[in-house]
């Protein structure tokens, strides 16, 4: 038991015996400390800094150096925010305070409850150069369906070149349209976009049809009787073009009268 003793008071003294030789704190040990309290300056302000403001409304488009100043900005806050004016910048939505370089997050949600920006009538979009051109609004033609050219589809709403040069070859091969709605048979136009285009189409009373173009629905348009009118388009894919319009006796059921008057509807 006393040799234990002995050795546990050795080992209790024992580092008393070799003491580190630890040089003193010098003073440029101790610069990191200035750099911490420098960081700790820039940081954001504190919510209670924040809350000592005296708020008040305020147009960030308006406000003079003093009104700004006196909301918590700093002078470079104030600076930057005349800058942003004078280069045609301007602050569309109380938002728009936090896109504004070097202000604080805290400070700009802050100053946003206060911001009130007057709405402008018929404000109209910027351009570069800080040149607002007048607004001149799209005049949309009305046109007659069965004479338009391509072009002249292509202004309308919703007609592109394709879908234009596609109207126009079609009304070509059934001889023109001879109503309105015929337009929906072209493809890729829908009910929709044929009643967004109706109040800038015309169909007027078209001249004669031409027996070897015209569609069955443009005869019976017309004046020609259905069945006749039926009998002439079949007539026409079966043997090819009339040569004349005294090819229409070649129809057998076509009756002198009846004839006669396809003469004063129809032409060649």
């Amino acid at each position: 038991m006393l040799i234990v003793f002995i050795l546990l008071v050795f080992f209790l003294y024992l580092p008393q015996l070799f003491k580190p030789n630890i040089p003193l704190l010098q003073a440029e040990d101790t610069t990191w400390l200035k750099e911490v309290e420098y960081q700790e300056s820039k940081k954001e302000p504190t919510i209670q800094a924040i809350k000592e403001v005296q708020y008040f409304y305020f147009d960030p488009n308006t406000a003079n150096t003093k009104q700004l100043q006196s909301l918590g900005l700093t002078p470079t806050n104030v600076q930057t925010i005349l800058r942003y004016r004078n280069k045609g910048g301007q602050f569309r939505n109380a938002e728009d305070i936090l896109k504004i370089w070097g202000i604080e997050s805290v400070r700009a949600k802050a100053l946003i409850p206060y911001i009130r920006i007057p709405a402008k009538k018929n404000r109209q979009p910027l351009y570069s150069g800080g040149y607002n051109p007048p607004y001149t609004p799209k005049i949309i033609p009305i046109i007659e369906i069965n004479i338009a050219t391509t072009s002249e589809w292509e202004a309308l709403p919703g007609i592109g070149i394709v879908l234009a040069a596609r109207i126009v070859k079609y009304r070509d091969k059934i001889g023109g349209f001879a109503e309105v709605d015929e337009i929906k048979n072209v493809y890729g136009i829908k009910d929709s976009l044929l009643n967004a285009l109706r109040p800038f189409l015309l169909l007027k009373n078209p001249a004669k049809p031409s027996i070897n173009h015209a569609s069955e629905a443009i005869l019976k348009k017309a004046g020609v009787p259905p069945s006749i009118a039926a009998a002439i388009v079949q007539f026409r894919n079966q043997y090819g073009f009339f040569e004349s319009l005294n090819d229409l006796r070649k129809i057998v059921f076509i009756r002198d009268v009846e004839y006669e008057l396809l003469l004063t509807l129809v032409t060649l």
